[in-house]
């Protein structure tokens, strides 16, 4: 394929159009989830881009504001390059653009959960490597039964106590963009419930696949009382359980010069493209 021609920019109000559409062919979503995403993480100065010479997007990058122990990186979302253009290198060259211009605005890092095996490889071949991970447990011996009281938090209730969760968290990414992650929660048929466990209120972040209540993340120890509460909530039959653990690698790092941290495992758990 001959080498386009391309510039380096910032999305802009016009490009929603061409953006919505290259957001439904590469992630074969709808037209809703589509604007879904544009309306909730399309900010000037988050979606990165390169143009081709008639100045229409042919790739496209967000990043989101991160944090890991406190120290402030990036995380790449939405990454997608128009298809007939794929094979043309194109998202290799955003990467190697988002990385300075990240770097540039005090990131220390970049993570990301990549959807694909494609995408995968083209972190990979820019330095990112697997540092987070999970595991799953797959229950489906439980009998609805309300145990404990379940309630909605409000978007701030769920922001201050996620905050408090994260920060014993030492190695789980946190997303600094709490009302997206949210909304994106309930876009995808899921929510955020409240509940009390020994004195202390906690909170389940699930979403629904099928007949399954897939939990990920439960602020307080995960125990069958609550599981046979939020399937008799939800008119689930089985869950999907995220736990800490190295069986399923889901996110890749990289550090922006030296590497604020010592090698560590981490985890990531509400970011839903993984």
């Amino acid at each position: 394929m001959m080498d386009l021609d391309t510039s380096f920019d910032f999305a802009r109000p016009g490009d929603y159009r061409t953006l919505s559409a290259m957001w439904q062919q590469c992630f074969g979503q709808t037209r809703e989830d589509a604007q879904f995403f544009l309306k909730n993480s399309y900010r000037p100065g988050e979606t990165l881009l390169l143009r081709d010479p008639s100045g229409t997007p042919v790739s496209m990058i967000t990043l989101i504001p991160a944090r890991l122990q406190n120290t402030p990186g990036s995380f790449l979302y939405a990454a997608a390059t128009k298809p007939q253009l794929q094979s043309g290198g194109l998202m290799s060259r955003l990467f190697s653009m988002t990385q300075d211009y990240a770097a540039s605005q005090g990131a220390r890092f970049l993570c990301a959960a990549p959807s694909d095996e494609r995408i995968a490889a083209a972190l990979d071949k820019h330095g990112f490597t697997y540092r987070f991970y999970r595991s799953e447990r797959f229950i489906d011996d439980l009998v609805p039964y309300s145990h404990y009281e379940l309630w909605t938090p409000s978007a701030i209730d769920f922001t201050v106590m996620r905050a408090a969760y994260l920060q014993k968290q030492r190695t789980q990414l946190r997303l600094m963009c709490p009302d997206f992650i949210l909304q994106e929660l309930r876009h995808f048929g899921g929510d955020v419930v409240c509940f009390e466990q020994d004195g202390r209120i906690g909170y389940a972040a699930y979403t629904l696949h099928d007949h399954t209540l897939h939990i990920r993340e439960c602020s307080l120890p995960f125990t069958d009382e609550l599981g046979a509460s939020l399937l008799a909530d939800t008119g689930c039959t089985s869950i999907l359980l995220n736990e800490s653990g190295t069986e399923i690698p889901v996110g890749m790092y990289k550090a922006l010069g030296r590497d604020p941290f010592h090698p560590f495992q981490g985890t990531m758990s509400l970011c839903l493209d993984q």
